[in-house]
């Protein structure tokens, strides 16, 4: 008689997945210690050089200008390791959309396997938590800490608005477990956590990069409310305020439209293909702008058409458009 195992059996190839996913959330979570280590490390660096104030510019170097942080020599100055802070944050946000594949793929293989289960489903609460509830709010007060004086008075209130986040991305995926099997497969109830932390880490991105109208914007804020921060700083505040957003969209009751199960699966048109064609080509040429405005502008459509069902009435042609696929057999990530 074969013995009975007191562990459950389990499918190996969608649960490996699902850890995949948790090690990006652990791994961008890391990066952010690290980086919080290196800044640091070079404020300290530089008042020893009897600088008066860090600047938050430095920090704001881009991912290509930081690759000669592996050089010892530049690592061991203050401009160097805040560069290597710069890096590391940088990476923490571009790990979490592997994340994002990762949580992709392990749903749609446990349905090609027959493999779907509870402990998966468990399984990949877990995971999401991590890698869409803890990392991006992390993301945020890491680069806050990292730029910003000691002496401001705002760091409170950054730390609360993400702990909101993180609060929020746990009961949206709770409620999701609770409602997945009577749920529209084609809508989600509130706004998904991969793409409420597509909407962090895009606006982190954005905020790295070197766009003369955003720095202009921030200096007239600046100018507006100060005092006297930076654009990048004002930027880093912009962010801290912004995560209450995704935060309480996620435990909305607001509709968002099932992208990969309306769009993606069966057969589409030829004119879906181009526009994907395209779309991609876009992402190729201007990554950080393309991905903030495709996942903020999800977010913002959702808003946009809810309101207008129930204050005028009118339906809106994608989230109220019937299913064109057969089946929704894509992913069913929270």
């Amino acid at each position: 008689m074969e013995p009975i195992s007191p562990y459950p059996r389990v499918h190996i190839l969608p649960s490996l997945l699902t850890i995949g996913n948790f090690a990006c959330g652990f791994f961008s979570i890391v990066f952010c210690l690290n980086a919080l280590f290196f800044s640091t490390r070079g404020q300290t660096m530089e008042k020893s050089t009897d600088s008066v104030q860090v600047s938050a510019v430095a920090m704001a170097v881009s991912m290509a200008d930081a690759k000669g942080t592996r050089d010892n020599e530049f690592l061991s100055s203050p401009k160097g390791s805040l560069a290597r802070s710069s890096y590391l944050l940088q990476w923490a946000c571009v790990i979490i959309f592997i994340g994002m594949l990762f949580d992709m793929l392990d749903g749609r293989v446990a349905r090609m396997m027959g493999a779907s289960s509870e402990f998966g489903k468990e399984l990949d609460s877990l995971a999401d938590i991590t890698t869409f509830g803890v990392a991006p709010p992390i993301i945020v007060n890491s680069l806050w800490i990292s730029v910003m004086p000691v002496t401001s008075s705002w760091w409170g209130q950054v730390l609360i608005f993400g702990a909101v986040y993180a609060a929020c991305a746990m009961l949206r995926l709770a409620r999701y477990n609770v409602e997945s099997g009577t749920a529209d497969k084609n809508i989600f109830t509130g706004l998904p956590s991969p793409a409420a932390a597509g909407c962090v880490v895009t606006a982190v991105m954005v905020a790295y990069g070197d766009y003369p109208a955003i720095e202009a914007f921030c200096r007239y804020l600046d100018a507006l409310i100060g005092p006297g921060m930076n654009a990048f700083q004002v930027k880093v505040n912009i962010l801290g305020l912004f995560l209450i957003v995704p935060g309480l969209l996620m435990v909305s009751s607001i509709p968002f439209v099932h992208v990969s199960n309306r769009y993606l699966s069966g057969k589409k048109s030829f004119t879906l293909l181009v526009l994907a064609v395209i779309l991609l080509a876009l992402l190729w040429q201007e990554p950080r702008i393309v991905m903030f405005l495709l996942f903020n502008g999800y977010m913002v459509w959702g808003v946009v058409a809810a309101a207008r069902k129930k204050w005028l009435g009118k339906k809106d042609p994608i989230i109220d458009e019937e299913p064109q696929s057969e089946s929704a057999d894509g992913d069913d990530t929270a």
